[in-house]
């Protein structure tokens, strides 16, 4: 400020200088009074104010952006907090009652590609295989041995189970068979015999068992048409609908 007082007195002086000492002092020298020197200095202080202003004002935004970039730069510095994922959602299991299957088609009785029977004699309960193709049902049987009793003819064989120690069993011989192996010319001589059979509750009766030894089958009775015939319709994609039964005792 004092540096613009100092100018404007130099120039003054300038001013006087050049106008020479016989016009001085002239109509516009005489208007300059103190009160116009103080306003002229006034006005340049007020100036400088102003820029301090702005100088201040710049000053505070600058503080206030540095503020903003370490609230930033702490936030970034902070581990984001782990979300937990929703729980999944509970599947609701519906109570109601599943449709039992039918067991009976037409007047017959459904059963599966396999089945549980029960076999008398001996009294126990065997896996069968159900098979449609085969004309006769047929028994895992060795050790078959042909004979004659009160002058009838019979036949003794074991019954083979796995895991379990063969069943021996004797029963009348009611004809032969003759069996062409696939892989082979010669045909065999099998015997066949009766046995009461039950499947489920209202399948019995007696049927004919052709004697071979399966022990390399998957099932040690296999039943034929000759048992399924006008009483039984084969459901192929199930098994076991039948549960394990035994007739009652006397």
């Amino acid at each position: 400020m004092l540096s613009r007082v100092a100018w404007f007195a130099a120039a003054m002086s300038a001013a006087s200088l050049m106008a020479g000492c016989s016009h001085w002092p002239g109509p516009d020298h005489r208007q300059v009074t103190m009160q116009g020197i103080s306003e002229v200095v006034r006005e340049a202080c007020t100036a400088d104010q102003s820029v301090r202003d702005d100088i201040d004002s710049l000053s505070v935004q600058l503080t206030e952006q540095e503020q903003q970039l370490h609230s930033i730069e702490a936030m970034l510095a902070t581990p984001a907090p782990v979300v937990k994922a929703p729980p999944a959602p509970v599947s609701v299991v519906s109570c109601k009652p599943v449709a039992k299957k039918s067991l009976n088609f037409d007047n017959k009785v459904v059963v599966g590609s396999n089945e549980w029977i029960y076999l008398n004699p001996p009294g126990i309960h065997l896996a069968a295989r159900v098979d449609t193709g085969a004309a006769t049902s047929s028994i895992s049987a060795t050790n078959i041995v042909r004979f004659e009793r009160d002058g009838k003819r019979w036949v003794s064989f074991d019954l083979e189970i796995d895991n379990q120690e063969p069943v021996h069993l004797e029963a009348r011989l009611k004809r032969n068979v003759r069996i062409r192996q696939a892989s082979y010319d010669d045909t065999d001589r099998r015997p066949v015999v009766e046995l009461d059979v039950m499947l489920g509750e209202n399948l019995r009766q007696q049927t004919e068992f052709t004697l071979a030894d399966r022990s390399r089958m998957s099932y040690p009775v296999l039943l034929g048409r000759s048992f399924l015939r006008d009483m039984a319709l084969v459901d192929v994609g199930s098994e076991y609908l039948h549960p394990k039964v035994e007739p009652d005792a006397p």
